[in-house]
This record gives C-alpha cells, sequence and structure tokens, in this order.
C-alpha cells in the first residue's frame, strides 16, 4: 500500500464518520437534547444566532425552565462558557443544529491522522499509523456518541488537537506557535479546565525545546501573542452577562459547584481522599474498562508498550502528560461528568493520547514480534481485529439501544402538536411535568425569546396556566398531556 492510498483510506473514514455521527443524531437521538447541557448549549447558541449574549429574562419564568439555564439580572443565558454555543450557533443559523459535531467528528479524524504522521511517520517512508489512528477513533463508541450529540467536547476536542499539531512546527515556524496558542485560547473558552491542563503541558514542552536549543524563548512570546487575546473572551463574556471577569455562572444553579475542596464543595463537600479513591478511581476504571469497546482491561494493554520497551520519542512522552494532566486537573472537581460508551466526558480531551499511543503500541509489538519470528508479525493486527469485532458486534448495540429515548425523551410531544394544525400563534400548555425532561423537547423548540408560532410553556398548577393564558391571550391555547391535545379552559371558567 502506497502512502496516497493510506490517505485515500484516512480520506474515507472521515467521511464515514460524518455520516456516522449524522445517523446517529437523527435516528438514535432524534436531533434533540438528551442532557441538561446539550439543552443549555443548544439555548445559548439559538441566542447567539440571533445576533445577541443574552435575552430578556421572560415574564413567568418558571413556565420556561431549564436546570442549566440561568436568569441574572433581568437576563437569561446558558451557564457554560460561550466557546460551544457560538460555534454550534453557525449550525444553528442554517437549521440543523446537528452538523456541527458532525462536521467536527470528521475533522477529528483528520487531524487524528495528521498527529500520527507528525509525530511518527519519517516523510520518505510509507507509514500505515495515520489510517490505524483514524480507524480506531472511528470505532471508539465515545467518538460516536459524541459526534452525534450537541455535547462540547467534540469541539474540545478539536482545538486541542490542532494545538498539538501546530506544536510539532513550533521550532521552525513563529506561526506554529501562535496557531498553538490560539488553538489553545478556543478550548479554553469551550473547556477551561482541560484546556489549561493541556495549556501547562504544552508550556512545559516548550521550555523543554527551549533548554535544548531547538527553539528559541520567543516561541513562549508567539505562543502568548496567540492565546491571550483568544482566551480573554471567556472574562470578558463572564463580565458582560455578570458583572465581574470571575463571574461564575455555575453556582447559579448550585452555590457549591465550584472547584477544590472543603465542606462547601459538592453537594456533600468534597475532600482529597473522595477525590482520589471514589471519583478518579471510578473514572478510571471506567476508563479502562470501556475506552474502546473492548473487554475488561484489554482497552489499554498497548498503550503502555513504547515506555515498556523503551522506544518511547518526545511525542509519546507529550502524550503521556496529556493524559495525566487531564486526569490530574479534574482531581479537583467533584462532579463525575457522566461517561458515554464507556469514556468518562471529561476524560474526552485525552483521546488523542489514548488512540495514539495505542495505534503506535500495535505497530511496536508488532514489529518486535516480526524481529523475533516474522510470521508473528500478523498477531497483534489479528488481536485488534477481534477485540474491534467483539466491540461493534457486542459492546456498541445494547450502548445506541439504551441511548435512544433517553429520559424518556422523544419528539412525540412536537408531533403530536404538528399533526394537530394548530392555528397561529399558539400557546401549548404542558401538564403532569415531573423533571426537566419532560420539558426538554418542548423547550428546545421554543426561540429563546419565545415569540415563535407555537409557544411551549410548563403548566406547573392551574394558577400559573391562567396567568400564562392572560399574559398570552393573543395566543389560540391548548393543553397537552402526553400525546393528548384539548383546548384550554377558559381563564373565567377555571376560576
Amino acid at each position: 500500500m502506497t502512502q496516497t492510498k493510506i490517505w485515500w483510506g484516512v480520506a474515507g473514514l472521515c467521511l464515514a464518520a460524518f455520516l456516522a455521527a449524522g445517523l446517529f443524531a437523527a435516528r438514535i437521538n432524534q436531533h434533540l437534547p438528551h442532557s441538561e447541557d446539550e439543552a443549555a448549549y443548544l439555548f445559548q447558541a439559538q441566542v447567539f444566532a440571533q445576533n445577541r449574549l443574552t435575552v430578556p429574562t421572560p415574564p413567568l419564568a418558571d413556565a420556561f425552565w431549564s436546570p442549566f439555564v440561568v436568569d441574572y439580572r433581568g437576563q437569561r443565558f446558558g451557564k457554560y462558557p460561550p466557546g460551544w454555543p457560538l460555534l454550534l450557533s453557525t449550525a444553528v443559523r442554517v437549521g440543523q443544529p446537528w452538523l456541527a459535531n458532525a462536521l467536527l467528528g470528521g475533522a477529528a479524524l483528520a487531524l487524528m491522522a495528521g498527529l500520527a504522521h507528525l509525530f511518527y511517520c519519517p516523510a520518505e517512508s510509507v507509514c500505515p499509523l495515520p489510517l490505524l489512528a483514524a480507524a480506531l477513533t472511528l470505532v471508539t463508541p465515545a467518538f460516536l456518541f459524541q459526534s452525534g450529540s450537541l455535547l462540547s467536547h467534540p469541539a474540545s476536542l478539536v482545538w486541542m488537537m490542532l494545538a498539538l499539531a501546530s506544536l510539532a512546527g513550533v521550532g521552525k515556524r513563529p506561526a506554529a506557535a501562535v496557531l498553538t496558542g490560539a488553538s489553545l485560547g478556543a478550548a479554553f473558552l469551550t473547556r477551561p479546565v482541560s484546556a489549561l491542563a493541556v495549556g501547562v503541558v504544552v508550556v512545559v514542552f516548550l521550555l523543554a525545546l527551549i533548554l535544548r536549543g531547538e527553539t528559541r524563548p520567543r516561541a513562549l512570546g508567539w505562543l502568548a501573542l496567540g492565546g491571550l487575546p483568544v482566551a480573554a473572551l471567556l472574562p470578558l463574556f463572564a463580565w458582560r452577562v455578570g458583572g465581574s471577569p470571575l463571574f461564575n455562572a455555575y453556582t447559579l444553579v448550585w452555590p457549591y459547584d465550584r472547584l477544590g475542596f472543603g465542606p462547601d464543595i459538592g453537594p456533600q463537600g468534597y475532600s482529597l481522599h473522595a477525590a482520589i479513591f471514589v471519583n478518579t478511581r471510578l473514572k478510571l476504571s471506567m476508563l479502562a474498562g470501556g475506552l474502546f469497546g473492548w473487554p475488561g482491561w484489554s482497552n489499554l494493554i498497548f498503550l503502555p508498550v513504547p515506555f515498556l520497551a523503551r522506544r518511547a520519542n518526545r511525542w509519546d512522552w507529550l502524550l503521556l502528560a496529556v493524559i495525566a494532566a487531564i486526569v490530574g486537573v479534574h482531581i479537583f472537581y467533584w462532579a463525575f461528568g457522566g461517561a458515554d460508551g464507556g469514556l468518562p466526558r471529561y476524560y474526552y480531551a485525552a483521546l488523542p493520547a489514548f488512540v495514539l499511543l495505542t495505534a503506535r503500541g500495535i505497530v511496536m509489538v508488532s514489529q518486535i514480534l516480526g524481529e523475533w519470528r516474522p510470521a508473528l508479525r500478523l498477531l497483534p493486527p489479528a488481536l485488534v481485529a477481534l477485540l474491534v469485532l467483539f466491540n461493534l458486534m457486542w459492546n456498541l448495540p445494547p450502548l445506541v439501544m439504551a441511548q435512544q429515548g433517553k429520559y424518556n425523551i422523544t419528539p412525540a410531544p412536537l408531533e403530536t402538536v404538528t399533526q394537530a394544525n394548530l392555528p397561529e400563534p399558539a400557546l401549548v400548555l404542558v401538564q403532569n411535568v415531573q423533571s426537566w425532561s419532560d420539558f426538554a423537547a418542548p423547550f428546545a423548540a421554543n426561540r429563546p425569546t419565545l415569540d415563535g408560532p407555537v409557544l411551549y410553556a410548563i403548566a406547573w398548577n392551574p394558577e400559573l396556566a391562567r396567568q400564562l393564558q392572560r399574559h398570552y391571550a393573543n395566543r389560540h391555547c391548548r393543553q397537552l398531556d402526553g400525546a393528548k391535545l384539548t383546548p384550554c379552559p377558559s381563564v373565567e371558567a377555571a376560576q
């Protein structure tokens, strides 16, 4: 196989990643948010798509509630950093929010192959590592789940990978250092904690290059020149919506939602012991048992090979440092953060390190066995093929099916209203809402400014329903209870 054919193979895998993510978004997630996080991200993206930073807090705000969309100083906005909603808003503008992460999934695969080439492939040789790295990424369950979601992790992943890719050229071109900094700044604007962790690794790596005489100290200046203006947008946004560059919207939902340790951190306090032996231990156990969807701890058998074989280069150590930094920094955060497809979400930014070290380990074991007995060279690829088959046949299908209709979030309420052909403008009072998920689909269907042709509201109680009818008297009112849509009683009759 020639290197040209390898890159054509990578291009085919990138297209497959885009199509798989789009299919997952349509068939499994049904183009709806399935977590409080996604609902808040989509809301803020819709706000940005209207060329606003926030929208005014609406009258009767409790009727338009989603847990991670907050009201502060008369304004409503999502609690999360603005980087991902801003990027997501480009897809919202064309009416296809799913498109953003599907495209990012294809870009991530291309960057994964590019990193493998930059880190491990001599320019003059045929190198299969880019194709192997891209293929491993494509069949990683978490990659499919994230690329088909509305979460911020795929965007953070792409920014991190772009930073690592440009880092390879820092010793040759100042522009590479500027791009590395700008990419880290964009990652900071998206997921600040993970970006800080990787940023520290990058700075230490550059310092090592400076000490070895491979680049000049000015590289750190170029890095700052690229990164600081972008990263400064986060405190600027915080100042604009909250009145202070240190404003933390997370605490508007939960006052204990902060980094650190102590009795006032987390719902029940948070100690270093709990951080290491409960939170981190759980995440690492889930990572080891579910990273690639292989059985047991076989997910990690190839990762340490470059170090155990004493063949690790500078890039191997850089990637190992990225893993350590991502794991280490999240020790300071009390929340588990959930997991998709077996990989803890907070560790998703380290996916390039997991994949590249694993791919390199596979190739290295094959080379070592081939040096001993040439016939054994094919043993590692055959083993990996069996492990991938196990994932695709036995591990992945139940994970995917469990995601469909998660938390009972489906488009059924919206379909009921659409099929009724209501006169517009309409007000739909959603009955018997017990949790955020009961209103997730209607909430996503509302415009942030609540001026769409159909307006969905939660009728928590009869009095609120009457207030909503009075306030939106110009709208034709209907009650939605499950799949049953009925006319609202007149305000006078209900009193």
